[in-house]
């Protein structure tokens, strides 16, 4: 997947390397075998809040993505269920519309777990919705950091890693969801990664986790040691997620990786998805929509611009491009 390992972000994840390999070496082959052999129900989560002035909205990063991967699993015959938040649900919306995605697919994690619903409404919420469900994948989603006993937990209570988690993270950000800088946003982030905590005790759920900072979910796959070699102090050990999949995958943005999937699933099943929204000028169009009339912004940028992740359209494409070109080598 060298198409989606290009890092021009700088952000650090997609390009590092452990022992010469990215951190993903393998989980992608297995990721799409998985989905292409055993897949009757994916739910695909995705949505992250950005902070502005006078409102909170989703980035336009892990939508497109998650859509993309919705589509092309139900030209496989899959049942597919999206599910987000409040802050993100307008801009998921708009593109299911916009792509002719039945919304009827399209549920919000429970609204008032944003503010605190009791432990055991959201648990007999889960229980029931992931009853049929064979994968969970997260795209682009904030997940909780570490904390002293997930870390203990992890390497032990002598380990040099945790020595240094308790000197350089500050314990007001201990176990909560960060942006990319290392701003807390628990207040306008469901907890939606009790999700896979849940699914985590069910063995006929396979769980993916994909992103491109270390601070989504699925990124706990990854040794906390090896996400802040990979980001630089303060942030890395500060924005680390705990929350780990069965397989994760990282990209320079997190989009290009569930592009990837989404294109060497249906490679397995020897299938070429046919709708027009997962070419390059159909996502072109999905973004600038996404933006203009669902009011997404640009997660690095905050800008209400058609760009992910810093990126002119052009230049964030350039990968789609690539993989529909080997796809059909």
């Amino acid at each position: 997947m060298r198409s989606v390992h290009r890092d021009p972000g700088g952000r650090g994840l997609a390009s590092f390397l452990r022992d010469g390999r990215p951190l993903d070496d393998g989980d992608w082959p297995t990721a799409a075998h998985e989905l292409a052999s055993r897949a009757r129900h994916v739910a695909i989560v995705t949505g992250f809040c950005v902070v502005l002035p006078d409102r909170v909205t989703a980035e336009t990063d892990g939508p497109p993505g998650a859509l993309f991967l919705a589509q092309t699993l139900l030209e496989l015959g899959v049942n597919v269920t999206v599910v987000t938040d409040r802050v993100a649900l307008p801009v998921v919306k708009c593109g299911m519309r916009t792509m002719g995605i039945d919304r009827g697919r399209l549920l919000e994690f429970p609204a008032a777990a944003t503010i605190g619903a009791d432990e055991a409404t959201i648990d007999t919420w889960m229980d029931t919705f992931l009853g049929d469900v064979t994968h969970l994948i997260a795209i682009e989603r904030p997940g909780p950091s570490h904390t002293i006993a997930s870390l203990t937990a992890a390497l032990g209570d002598t380990s040099p890693a945790l020595e240094r988690f308790v000197r350089e993270v500050p314990h007001e950000h201990h176990g909560r969801c960060h942006t990319m800088r290392g701003a807390i946003i628990d207040e306008h982030t469901a907890p939606v990664h009790r999700l896979f905590e849940a699914a985590g005790a069910r063995p006929n759920i396979a769980t993916i986790g994909i992103g491109d900072g270390g601070n989504e979910i699925g990124m706990g796959r990854f040794g906390w040691e090896d996400v802040v070699a990979a980001i630089p102090s303060p942030v890395g050990p500060r924005i680390a997620c705990r929350t780990p999949t069965d397989l994760a995958l990282v990209a320079g943005t997190s989009n290009w990786a569930a592009y990837g999937l989404a294109l060497a699933t249906a490679a397995q099943c020897g299938k070429r998805p046919t709708s027009r929204w997962l070419g390059p000028e159909g996502q072109r169009e999905l973004i600038e929509q996404l933006v203009t009339a669902a009011g997404a912004v640009d997660g690095c940028t905050a800008l209400s611009t058609p760009t992910v992740d810093g990126l002119s359209l052009d230049a964030f494409l350039q990968p789609l491009e690539e993989l529909w070109s080997q796809l059909d080598a």
